[in-house]
């Protein structure tokens, strides 16, 4: 067998299993969207009327999900790109062993970083409110680390171009490192998104009050709740990731190419 012909095969069996792995992924999440229109063996919307007309927790969760979300991502983007943009440019004693910090926190399981956000909350007085679960989400390494990696490719150069026209570093980073980085910031911003939507230890450990709780709390009660119920609400909770990945794909790739 040629070489050329031997890379088309090994190229073809990788791009099978990828089409069976996602299938596999898929599978469950097609046959949720299917049996969330079927009530009684007949096509109905027999349970989006149920949780629309009789599930009154789940608009409040819902819309706990929604702000907690936008404020959760905005705080992120503001706080990582100065992150970033320090760690990239600035020279202070240190910064070099912050960083690697940084990149263990992050590599840390959200289980190991439970117990010491709680007992930080709880000093602080955040515990068992809003900001309980605003304040840990907005300050993960993440962000700054991933924006950081991006701006590697930007020339200093240009920096030492924009301060011989002002001195502040916020217009610095508006006008000169905002333009050049908005793919990355768009990555950051999806998967910020998509992983406060999708969070689950931090409302039920942070927060007492069920009307401060989220939509993935909703689900995880699904002993609480009819299946009727259930399906169209997993199916709703899936719908705004999702539309954002379909949006936004292709920026998500170019954001994370470091």
């Amino acid at each position: 067998m040629r070489i050329g012909d031997y890379n088309k095969f090994v190229s073809l069996i990788i791009r099978v299993i990828i089409f069976v792995i996602a299938v596999i992924f898929l599978v469950p999440v097609f046959l949720t969207i299917l049996e969330s229109f079927y009530y009684g063996g007949n096509f109905s919307f027999h349970g989006y009327q149920q949780l629309f007309l009789n599930c009154f927790p789940f608009y409040g969760l819902f819309w706990n999900s929604v702000i907690y979300t936008v404020i959760i991502t905005t705080g992120t983007l503001i706080i990582c790109v100065p992150a970033a943009f320090a760690f990239k440019f600035a020279h202070f004693r240190g910064k070099n062993l912050l960083y690697v910090i940084y990149i263990i926190i992050m590599m840390m399981p959200l289980q190991v970083m439970i117990l010491p956000n709680y007992i930080g909350l709880r000093d602080m007085g955040f515990l068992y409110t809003r900001l309980a679960i605003i304040v840990p989400m907005i300050f993960t390494p993440f962000g700054v680390v991933v924006t950081h990696q991006y701006m590697r490719e930007i020339d200093y150069s240009v920096i030492e171009s924009a301060r011989l026209e002002t001195n502040s570093v916020l217009r610095v980073i508006i006008h000169c490192i905002i333009p050049q980085i908005k793919v990355c910031i768009a990555a950051v911003a999806l998967f910020v998104y998509a992983d406060t939507w999708n969070m689950v230890e931090q409302p039920m450990l942070y927060v007492d009050d069920d009307k401060l709780r989220t939509l993935s709390t909703f689900i995880t009660q699904a002993d609480n709740y009819s299946l009727e119920v259930m399906l169209p609400a997993s199916v709703l909770y899936l719908v705004p990731v999702f539309l954002c990945y379909l949006l936004f794909h292709e920026e998500l790739k170019q954001g994370l190419k470091l």
